[in-house]
């Protein structure tokens, strides 16, 4: 549901005031007026804002705002209510989302198929390390004596398999069973 709230233009994340003035059940006139407001107190925050029209169904140009998130916190920090602070949550989630799947795509973009391969690789060797590593602790605990140490010792094998940190004692009994060979 978040997804739809937040559309790209140019590559960044916005909304536009008409959207917010519907979902915060305002005149969409008077949230153009409280941009309009922002602006006009602090020149510098117009990049936040980029004015456009839309055309309503009588066919006459209207204006309306889109805005990136600075601008929208900035707007919605005056909405009030419990109604709009759950679409203040809601707005704050899709811009996240967004973002999220933007860096995702540079990610991919940079790196290419070729770096997705290496990766599978790296994680490839990674996990035949852990089993390897898993095999030889399952094979110091068929050594151990008491049933207690067998039992941290597989336990540090599951670790081991699942990439979980192994505790420090536990390193220390697999290590002295070892030697005891």
């Amino acid at each position: 549901m978040t997804a739809e709230l937040v559309t790209l233009e140019n590559g960044v994340p916005v909304v536009s005031s008409r959207d917010v003035a519907r979902r915060f059940g305002k005149e969409h006139r008077h949230v153009v007026e409280a941009v309009r407001g922002i602006i006009s107190e602090k020149s510098e925050l117009t990049s936040m804002f980029r004015e456009t029209t839309y055309t309503a169904g009588t066919g006459r140009a209207y204006p309306m705002y889109l805005m990136d998130r600075d601008g929208f916190t900035l707007l919605a920090m005056g909405f009030t209510g419990k109604e709009a602070l759950e679409w203040k949550v809601r707005y704050i989630q899709a811009f996240n989302k967004m973002e999220e799947r933007l860096k995702a795509e540079e990610l991919k973009a940079a790196f290419g198929p070729k770096q997705d391969a290496r990766l599978i690789e790296a994680q490839a060797r990674l996990m035949n390390s852990r089993n390897d590593t898993a095999k030889l602790l399952l094979k110091i605990a068929e050594n151990a004596v008491l049933h207690y140490e067998r039992e941290n010792i597989v336990s540090c094998a599951f670790a081991t398999l699942v990439g979980v940190p192994i505790k420090e004692e536990h390193k220390m009994l697999c290590r002295t069973i070892y030697l005891k060979e």
